[in-house]
């Protein structure tokens, strides 16, 4: 039997991430609308600063990570299209190759027949 706790597998993880996520932007909305007002403590101000450097600090991972995502997809599509070419031109030589197959049948049957 697994003890496992559904943070070990990567959809727990993620659900905890959303969770984290989630009430950080929450304090956000909180902290920012009493600065807005201009009645933050100083504990608050440094709340606000940590959580928005987090948020910040986890926006900076994604972005990289969608980048490395899009290079990967971009190198990966121009291998599809190499593999296309490729197929193509070898369909291309196989009818070559069948046309002269073919010419080469009649030639020898014409050849045969004298």
């Amino acid at each position: 039997m697994s003890t496992h706790t559904r943070t070990d597998s990567r959809r727990g993880r993620r659900e905890q991430r959303d969770v984290e996520r989630e009430a950080r932007r929450a304090r956000l909305r909180v902290l920012l609308t009493r600065a807005d007002r201009g009645v933050l403590s100083p504990e608050e101000a440094a709340r606000l600063r940590a959580d928005v450097e987090a948020e910040v600090a986890e926006c900076d991972t994604h972005r990289r990570s969608a980048g490395g995502q899009q290079a990967a997809a971009t190198r990966l599509l121009r291998r599809v299209e190499a593999a296309e070419q490729c197929i193509a031109e070898t369909e291309a030589e196989r009818d070559q190759y069948a046309a002269q197959a073919g010419a080469l049948r009649g030639h020898m049957a014409m050849a045969g027949r004298r």
